[in-house]
């Protein structure tokens, strides 16, 4: 029997997240299942997880028929830095280099009954200025694709 779909998209999402902290570690850098309600200067978390979609992958006697699913979850990378926007920027884009080397050389997808495939598609980076200094974040939105019998 075949994993249910949000089953193959959350084991991935842990073994992401393992993969995360295994990379970080020791570097001082926050990493958190979820948005921490005290980010350090350095912090990486899961935001939005887009509900897969699911599509038929062939005709197949009997009950259960494999079909492939897609979805996508993104990894924000926040830095902050005291007066200095350009320094926050930057260490922002250390920290999406950072992920995606998690994501591509640290995890296996062959680790998640199931899964395909796991890798960065989209990057959006933001920054503005605040009471606690100059602040930057990326979102890396990673698309995960596997193989399920529904």
């Amino acid at each position: 029997m075949g994993l249910r779909p949000v089953y193959v998209i959350l084991a991935a999402k842990l073994a992401l997240y393992e993969a995360l902290k295994r990379r970080f570690a020791g570097s001082g850098v926050q990493v958190a299942y979820a948005l921490p309600a005290d980010a350090r200067t350095r912090s990486v978390w899961f935001t939005d997880t887009v509900e897969p979609e699911i599509e038929p992958a062939a005709l197949a006697a009997g009950r259960r028929k494999p079909s492939n699913i897609t979805a996508e979850l993104t990894i924000r990378a926040w830095a902050t830095v005291p007066g200095d926007p350009v320094k926050a920027e930057t260490a922002v884009y250390e920290l999406r280099a950072d992920i995606e080397a998690a994501v591509l050389d640290g995890f296996d997808p062959r680790s998640v009954s199931g899964l395909i495939d796991a890798r960065p598609v989209r990057v959006a980076v933001t920054n503005g200025e605040g009471g606690n200094g100059s602040t930057a974040a990326a979102d890396v939105t990673l698309m995960l694709r596997a193989r399920i019998y529904t």
